[in-house]
């Protein structure tokens, strides 16, 4: 009996990840280059999982989705509008509500597994 139902996968990534842009008026310094991909999703791709990572700099970021992260290399110290900071390393994993308001500083280098749980469907 056919579900329709299937596992997705992705084999492991290799090269340079594509460039996945940090908005422009968020960067508040240095030059920071992130880079992304989603490797699988929902069949309605309100959930999305792939690979992030990011050089040096301090840039805000405003979350409109929940993502879990799990730090892969490199670090980040995440501070929440008004509130605590966190430095996230290798190992580390962490969960960011839609709607949280936040500044990144990433000293050299992050390198991120992420998955997202979007309110409409997830396009890139």
């Amino acid at each position: 009996m056919m579900t329709g139902l299937a596992i997705q996968t992705a084999g492991a990534y290799v090269g340079e990840l594509p460039d996945m842009p940090i908005e422009p008026s968020w960067i508040i310094e240095g030059a920071p280059t992130a880079r992304g991909t989603v490797l699988v999703q929902s069949a309605d791709k309100l959930l999305s999982s792939g690979l992030w990572s990011c050089t040096a700099g301090r840039f805000r970021w405003e979350f409109s989705w929940d993502e879990f992260v799990h730090v892969l290399e490199g670090e980040a110290t995440i501070t929440e509008e008004g509130g605590e900071s966190y430095t996230l390393r290798a190992g580390d994993t962490a969960h960011f509500p839609l709607g949280l308001s936040t500044q990144w500083h990433v000293p050299e280098y992050v390198r991120k597994a992420f998955t997202l749980r979007t309110p409409e469907p997830f396009e890139l």
